[in-house]
């Protein structure tokens, strides 16, 4: 076993390690040299048998396997690797344009693959991806042990210094029955919160109780949250019990509050001032023991000053408020929760989480989400759907996504390595346009060949081979 210490790159707060297995010495050490940029540190070994001795000692964050090592032949190593290795990215290397054995090392599991006759840039593009892949994966674990042990929250899922002061605020009033009020723009987690804050109350064996209050007019919402007596109403059967009546003993959740109607609110008041109500149409009072968290995304100061919600309503609301901040004032955030939703979504639909590219993140994380949690999580939905298995490029997201890029974000999504030389940056520039405009022109001509050619000003055999090159699929615009 031969190791390279790699050089350490200035500020690096981790030392990554790479596993490379080849048979041939000297592309070992070519791959050795070209590899050991960033501080990297890069073991070599020239057989299965030699590498899978020696994992335990290395622990590699990423290994490099040839499909045509002479003990482990073809896809087997990438299925070796994977089983000895779990959670380590797998890139497949090919000596020459063997694309049915790449692509068989991908469906076995294998992170990406590389031609060996490729250039230098596709080999360090791969390494990039898989060790982001990796590290993402081990802050993902990471952050969900640190929350699960310190905070004792399984749902929310965060790394931000804003959303950690939340939880500091859900354990400060969980163990009491005061009445809370979160506050936060729609699909924020507000619910989440209310559920949590019941989790960790006395209450916890007890009903949690959901209403949206927006859904309803107003005759229909009093008759949900306070029930009704038979023929109170047409279409009034029996008597029925409200959502006060079902919580009783645990915690009514009112959500979208500043979509309530005055009449409403004095209810509202009286219920929560002494605990008692009377049914639609009843004469009895009501006696219930309930603890009320209520949200809204509405500001209620400006309502109370519109005259559209109740002053005394307010004040007895806002006991103890949390502020729930956006998703874009906590975009670190982003990259965890995605990771999450893809493959939590991946498993639901047993499918395959996509790879998403540099490029496509830098977009992710400059766009606004006015959607919040919600909208991430829907639109990671749809990319399981639409992109299973394949990487996510910048041109898989909506226009609305990346349509609103000013020229500095424009610049900044450019994958530009500030260690690679000018020539080299400028190629990996080049092939990023010429994939975007074969991309935009393939869709154009739904992936007719010889139609995207000449308008390309082409030849088919130099478009066949780009599109090769990109990973480009006629079918795929069909």
């Amino acid at each position: 076993m031969n190791d390279g210490a790699g050089e350490a790159a200035a500020g690096a707060a981790v030392r990554e390690t790479i596993l490379v297995v080849e048979g041939g010495e000297f592309t070992r050490h070519r791959l050795k040299a070209a590899l050991r940029a960033r501080g990297r540190e890069v073991f070599l070994a020239e057989s299965g048998k030699e590498a899978l001795g020696a994992l335990h000692q290395i622990a590699p964050d990423l290994i490099f396997v040839s499909l045509e090592l002479s003990d482990l032949p073809g896809v087997r190593a990438v299925d070796v690797f994977l089983q000895r290795a779990p959670g380590v990215p797998v890139i497949a290397m090919t000596e020459g344009p063997a694309v049915q054995g790449a692509v068989e090392a991908l469906r076995h599991g294998a992170a990406d693959y590389v031609g060996l006759q490729e250039d230098r840039t596709r080999l360090l593009e791969a390494t990039v991806r898989a060790l982001q892949e990796a590290r993402s994966n081990r802050e993902l674990r990471k952050v969900r042990q640190d929350v699960r042990d310190q905070y004792g929250f399984n749902q929310l899922l965060t790394q931000s210094p804003r959303m950690l002061d939340v939880f500091d605020q859900i354990r400060a009033v969980a163990q009491t029955d005061a009445t809370v009020l979160i506050l936060g723009e729609t699909g924020t987690g507000k619910e989440l919160v209310s559920r949590a804050i019941h989790e960790r109350s006395r209450r916890k064996d007890e009903p949690f109780i959901s209403v949206n209050c927006g859904a309803f007019t107003e005759s229909l919402l009093e008759s949900e949250l306070f029930g009704h007596e038979k023929g109170s109403f047409t279409g009034a059967v029996g008597r029925r019990e409200g959502l006060f009546e079902m919580a009783d003993g645990g915690t009514l959740f009112l959500d979208e509050l500043g979509e309530t109607s005055l009449n409403v609110q004095v209810n509202l008041l009286r219920v929560l001032e002494e605990m008692t109500f009377r049914r639609v149409g009843g004469r009895d009072s009501v006696r219930v023991n309930v603890r009320i968290v209520a949200a809204t995304n509405v500001n209620l100061e400006q309502s109370v000053k519109e005259g559209k919600f109740r002053q005394d309503l307010f004040f007895r609301l806002s006991v103890f408020p949390i502020a729930l901040p956006p998703l874009r004032e906590r975009r670190e955030d982003i990259p965890l929760l995605m990771r999450h939703f893809l493959d939590e979504i991946a498993e639901e639909y047993k499918m395959d989480a996509p790879v998403v590219a540099a490029e496509a993140m830098d977009t992710i994380l400059s766009y606004r989400w006015p959607g919040n949690v919600r909208q991430l999580r829907a639109m990671c939905e749809r990319w399981v759907i639409t992109r299973s298995g394949q990487r996510l490029e910048r041109e898989h997201l909506p226009s609305n996504m990346t349509g609103d890029q000013d020229v500095g974000a424009a610049m900044g999504s450019l994958h530009i390595d500030d260690l690679l030389s000018m020539k080299d940056n400028t190629l990996r520039v080049v092939q990023q346009m010429e994939r975007a405009y074969l991309f935009q022109i393939l869709k154009r001509h739904n992936g007719h060949l010889g139609r995207t050619a000449n308008a390309a000003g082409i030849t088919r055999r130099t478009l066949y081979t780009k599109m090769k090159q990109y990973g480009l699929e006629a079918g795929d615009f069909r």
